[in-house]
């Protein structure tokens, strides 16, 4: 999830139109923090308010304002310093997944593992699971994995909305909160993310993960609708809700980067 630091800015309306409107601006940068030479991206967007920082495999990214100097935004970077490089060191000792998708290799879902059951055949079904444990996947190219994995993906997304809107309306229920309206996340970093409107995203690799860290989610989620920002109220909310909340943190901090690099 992201670290959002700093107040928000107001931007100034331009003067004049502009003719070709860009509303977000990628560029690579440099600092130092700690003792270590840290490279980043910049990335300006006219919608935000506040910075926020971003780790993943692929480094720090910085999410910006589009009028916030440079200089305040590095100084957010050095206030921030120990969860950057804690962040970027926990990735760094991420090795890469090394998923095959071919006949007889195994897939995670909710906790367990399915062997893969390769079929070959022009007419096209959706994948299908079979008892004990192995999902049917039809191709035309059986040696294609780029297609057993669209193919997967497709059932993965199928039932990661299905068990997402059963236990949102299950702890909806328990929280006393109307059943949000869920749509599925395809997000590199999130898990999970509720917005103004009280819409919720889940992140469908998400599905891959035990049922109690799909639930932790949920909830964590949920809770936004009542406290939209994680102070003590929040996470008492979710104490009340999901006491194992701190084990499920933990679980998703030591193997989330696997369930996300698929």
């Amino acid at each position: 999830m992201d670290r959002a630091r700093g107040r928000a800015y107001r931007q100034r309306a331009p003067l004049v139109a502009d003719l070709f409107p860009v509303d977000t601006v990628e560029q690579p940068l440099r600092t130092v923090l700690g003792d270590r030479d840290i490279t980043f991206v910049l990335k300006r967007t006219r919608r935000r308010r506040t910075i926020a920082f971003s780790v993943d495999g692929n480094g720090l990214v910085v999410f910006a304002p589009w009028h916030v100097p440079e200089s305040r935004i590095k100084c957010s970077m050095r206030e921030a310093t120990d969860w950057i490089l804690k962040k970027l060191e926990e990735w760094s000792d991420h090795a890469p997944r090394q998923q095959c998708w071919a006949d007889g290799e195994q897939i995670a879902f909710l906790g367990r593992s399915l062997r893969l059951k390769i079929v070959a055949d022009a007419i096209l079904v959706p994948a299908v699971l079979l008892e004990p444990y192995r999902l049917q996947v039809t191709v035309a190219d059986p040696g294609s994995e780029a297609k057993i994995r669209e193919a997967a993906i497709q059932w993965y997304r199928r039932h990661a909305a299905r068990n997402f809107s059963e236990r949102i309306a299950h702890y909806a229920s328990a929280m006393q909160l109307p059943v949000p309206d869920m749509y599925l996340s395809n997000a590199g970093t999130q898990w999970g993310s509720c917005n103004a409107k009280g819409q919720i995203r889940l992140n469908w690799r998400l599905v891959q993960a035990p049922q109690e860290i799909v639930d932790y989610v949920v909830v964590h989620e949920l809770a936004h609708l009542t406290e939209m920002n994680h102070s003590k109220r929040f996470w008492t909310i979710v104490q009340r809700h999901f006491p194992g909340h701190l084990d499920a943190r933990r679980h998703l901090n030591e193997h989330g980067h696997w369930y996300l690099d698929i």
